[in-house]
């Protein structure tokens, strides 16, 4: 196994991470319910409080930042 060959491998193993962390973070994500804020469109005016500041950084993180990674990662990891 040559030198590219050994740091694709790494790669799919820094990738089969990020999808285990991506899954928890999904998981943590779903375990916090919508907020009165996030369902009533009257009340998003204003500073979102505790819960919905939360489900908006996950799901911004998820995304705008870990998807692409996954995705970015898993494309360099699979080149020939």
């Amino acid at each position: 196994m040559n030198e590219v060959d050994q740091a694709r491998t790494q790669l799919r193993r820094v990738v089969e991470t990020l999808e285990a962390i991506r899954s928890q973070l999904l998981g943590l994500q779903a375990s916090i319910p919508p907020t009165g804020q996030e369902t009533s469109p009257e009340d998003l005016e204003g500073e979102p409080d505790a819960l919905t500041a939360l489900r908006a950084a996950l799901a911004g993180a998820l995304h705008d930042r870990l998807e692409p990674l996954i995705q970015e990662l898993s494309m360099a990891a699979s080149q020939e």
